[in-house]
């Protein structure tokens, strides 16, 4: 899968809605979002969509929707990591970031759990 990066067009709020919407549309269950920039700093996200996907199959089509409704808006779009195996799929959009899960795979690593269980960044519990 091709990456690209492309300015972002819209705010992130319209961003996040219009990937939950899709995501909906695509049949992908137990979509769960996060907002981590008090955790990451904004370093690495603002936002984590985590959600499963049924089959590999199923996965690698989601991550295909997103890359195509960012290139269509011209929003960011940075990287894509486990596309071939399709049990983990990550999706870089810069300053969201979605991880597309098989449900055993999902349940193993239990991500959104850990992110909600990180403290926020001191300096930030100090501004």
């Amino acid at each position: 899968m091709n990456t690209q990066q492309f300015p972002s067009a819209k705010p992130l709020t319209e961003r996040i809605a219009a990937l939950e919407a899709l995501l909906v549309e695509h049949k992908a269950q137990d979509v769960v979002k996060l907002d981590i920039s008090k955790q990451s700093g904004g370093g690495l996200a603002d936002c984590l969509i985590v959600l499963t996907a049924t089959s590999p199959r199923h996965a690698r089509a989601l991550a295909d929707a997103i890359a195509k409704a960012a290139h269509a808006e011209h929003s960011s779009y940075m990287h894509v990591e486990g596309y071939q195996l399709g049990e983990w799929v990550l999706v870089d959009l810069h300053d969201i970031i979605v991880s597309i899960f098989l449900e055993t795979t999902r349940a193993l690593y239990r991500l959104e759990d850990l992110w909600k269980e990180l403290p926020p960044r001191e300096e930030d519990l100090h501004a």
